[in-house]
C-alpha cells in the first residue's frame, strides 16, 4: 500500500500537478503507511510482545489509505468541503487507532529495551493528530499563511519525525547487524525524544503567532537534536560497510540531508519565507525522509519475504544498490539548488532501479 501511494506521488509529480498533491499523496499516504506498518511490526519484535489481533491491524491502515487518498485527490479534484473533512477524519481515526494498538502491544511485551521508541511514536502521533486536525480546519475555512506552516511543521517534523527519530538508533543497528551502541541508554533516547518534541513545540507556536525569531530557535534546536539522536547511531566498521554498503550509507545520508534541510528552513523563516514550503521542504521528504525509507525498504523487503538463508542473501545482493544511493543524494543536491530537470533525471533513475529491485525480490516470497 505504501509503495502504491509513493507511485501515484511520483507519477503526479512527472505529470506536472504541482507539489501540493504529490507530496500529501507521499506522507499522508506512503510515508505514514509505512509507519504504520514498521513501527508495529518493530514494537511486536523487540518487546517479545503478541500481534494485534488482524481485523484491527487492517482497520487501521485502511482508514489512514481511504482518508490520505480522499484527502489528496478530494482537494485536488475540488470536490466538497464535506468530503475531504470526512477524510481527514477518517485520517486522524487511523492515527489514533495505531496509537491505541501501540500502546496495548508495548504494555504487554517482556522486553523493555524498546519503550524508549515507542514513547517517540506515541509522541509522533500525538503530533499528527494536532496536524491532521489543523488539516481539517484549513480544509473548512480559509487557510492563512501562518496556520499553513504550523500544519507542515507538526506533520512533517512531529508526525513523521518522531518515528524517524525514534527508530534510527535501534534500525541502524539492525541494518548493520550490529549491537545497539553502548551510550544509546534509555535515559539519553527518551531525552532526545523529549529534545525533539519540545523543539517542535517552540518553532509551531512561533510558525502559528508569526514570530519569525521563535520558530527560527525551534527549528535550529530541532536540527540540533537531530544531530544528537545521530550520535547515539551505531558507528559502522568497514565490515559492516562493504555487507550493507548502500543501505546503511542511505540511513546516514537521509538523517544528514535532515539537519541540512532544517537550517535552510531556519534561514528562509528568518528571510520572511512563508508559509513553510519551497525547495528545502522537498529535500528534506525526499533526500531526508524518503531516503532513510528507502534504506529500511532494501532490508527489510528481503527479510519479509523468507525462503531461508540462501533466498535471503539473494535478496541483499538484489537491494544492494550504489545506484539508487547516488540517485537519490543527486536529487538532494539538484533539488537544493533548484535544478529541476537534473532533479527530476534523478528521482527516474531512483524510482525505476528501487521498483526493478524489489520486483526482483517481492514475487520470490
Amino acid at each position: 500500500m505504501a509503495l502504491g501511494f509513493l507511485l501515484v506521488g511520483g507519477l503526479a509529480a512527472l505529470a506536472g500537478e504541482g507539489p501540493w498533491l504529490a507530496l500529501h499523496l507521499v506522507l499522508a499516504g506512503a510515508l505514514v503507511l509505512a509507519i504504520s506498518g514498521v513501527s508495529l511490526m518493530l514494537t511486536v519484535t523487540w518487546s517479545a510482545a503478541p500481534a494485534p489481533p488482524d481485523r484491527w491491524v487492517h482497520a487501521q491502515r485502511l482508514l489512514v489509505a481511504v482518508g490520505a487518498a480522499g484527502v489528496a485527490l478530494g482537494r485536488h479534484a475540488e470536490l466538497p468541503v464535506g468530503v475531504v473533512a470526512a477524510a481527514g477524519t477518517a485520517h486522524l481515526a487511523g492515527l489514533l487507532l495505531l496509537a491505541g494498538l501501540l500502546w496495548v502491544t508495548v504494555r504487554s511485551g517482556v522486553e523493555r529495551r524498546f519503550d524508549a521508541a515507542v514513547v517517540a511514536y506515541e509522541g509522533a502521533l500525538a503530533s499528527g493528530v494536532v496536524g491532521v486536525g489543523i488539516g481539517i480546519t484549513m480544509a473548512v475555512d480559509a487557510p492563512s499563511a501562518a496556520l499553513r506552516s504550523t500544519h507542515v511543521a507538526v506533520n512533517l517534523l512531529g508526525l513523521v519525525g518522531l518515528v524517524v527519530g525514534g527508530t534510527l538508533p535501534f534500525f541502524a543497528a539492525t541494518v548493520g547487524r550490529s549491537r545497539l551502541a553502548a551510550h544509546a541508554t534509555a535515559t539519553r533516547l527518551l531525552f532526545t525524544t523529549g529534545a525533539l518534541a519540545g523543539a517542535l513545540v517552540v518553532a509551531a507556536v512561533g510558525l502559528a503567532s508569526e514570530e519569525a525569531g521563535l520558530a527560527q530557535a525551534g527549528l535550529v534546536a530541532y536540527g540540533a537534536t537531530v544531530l544528537a539522536v545521530i550520535s547515539v547511531m551505531p558507528r559502522p566498521t568497514r565490515r559492516q560497510l562493504r555487507w550493507a554498503g548502500p543501505r546503511l550509507l542511505g540511513l546516514w545520508a537521509g538523517a544528514l540531508w535532515w539537519v541540512v534541510a532544517l537550517v535552510a528552513l531556519a534561514a528562509d523563516v528568518g528571510r520572511g519565507s512563508l508559509p513553510l514550503s519551497g525547495p528545502w521542504v522537498t529535500v528534506l521528504v525526499v533526500a531526508g525522509y524518503l531516503q532513510i525509507l528507502w534504506g529500511s525498504l532494501a532490508y527489510l523487503v528481503p527479510m519479509l519475504r523468507g525462503g531461508g538463508h540462501e533466498q535471503l542473501g539473494a535478496g541483499f545482493a538484489t537491494t544492494r544498490s550504489w545506484l539508487g544511493l547516488a540517485a537519490a543524494n543527486a536529487a538532494g543536491v539538484a533539488l537544493a539548488v533548484d535544478a529541476g530537470p537534473l532533479a527530476v533525471a534523478a528521482l527516474v533513475v531512483w524510482g525505476v532501479d528501487t521498483a526493478v529491485r524489489l520486483g526482483l525480490v517481492l514475487p520470490a516470497r
